[in-house]
């Protein structure tokens, strides 16, 4: 980051900025809106929320995302995103490069996907999908409690396997 900032900075203006503490709500909400190009490119994360929410808060549709293809976010907003492998350099630069040119009528497009995928499939739709899954099993085919439980002569359990 130093690097880059010596390299292309400016006395009045830095390419990268790194927060060294917890920004208030507010104060997200205002980076997300800043941001024209939204870099999210962990080299192994799980559903890296940061993407939906900065796709949630940009309400002009004017955001790009450029996001990890190892992100869990990635299978969702694939659709929006530009996808990369954060071990190639030149693809990510690439994906910058074609972000910084690309026409505002397909940027817009993409963006109205992302948040069409983030308002439809927030927490609640997760949830519920995954309680679907749950229920839908065949509930006879669980092992039975009694094979893995056995009382002690204290009243407490002990969890054991039996044969």
């Amino acid at each position: 980051m130093g690097g880059i900032n010596g390299r292309f900075g400016r006395a009045d203006w830095v390419p990268v900025h790194y927060a060294f503490r917890l920004l208030t709500p507010e104060e997200l909400l205002a980076f997300y809106r800043a941001v024209d190009i939204a870099l999210i490119i962990p080299l192994k994360d799980g559903m890296n929320l940061i993407a939906k929410e900065y796709c949630a808060a940009d309400v002009t549709n004017n955001g790009i995302v450029i996001l990890s293809e190892v992100a869990g976010a990635a299978s969702q907003l694939q659709m929006g995103t530009l996808l990369v492998n954060p071990y190639y350099i030149q693809a990510v630069a690439d994906a910058i490069l074609q972000a910084y040119q690309m026409d505002s009528a397909e940027n817009k497009a993409r963006m109205k996907k992302m948040r069409q995928v983030v308002r439809k499939q927030n927490v609640f739709w997760w949830v519920d999908a995954f309680l679907k899954s749950a229920i839908s099993q065949d509930l006879g085919s669980f092992p039975y409690l009694q094979k893995y439980v056995r009382q002690l002569d204290s009243g407490g359990f002990s969890f054991e396997m039996s044969s």
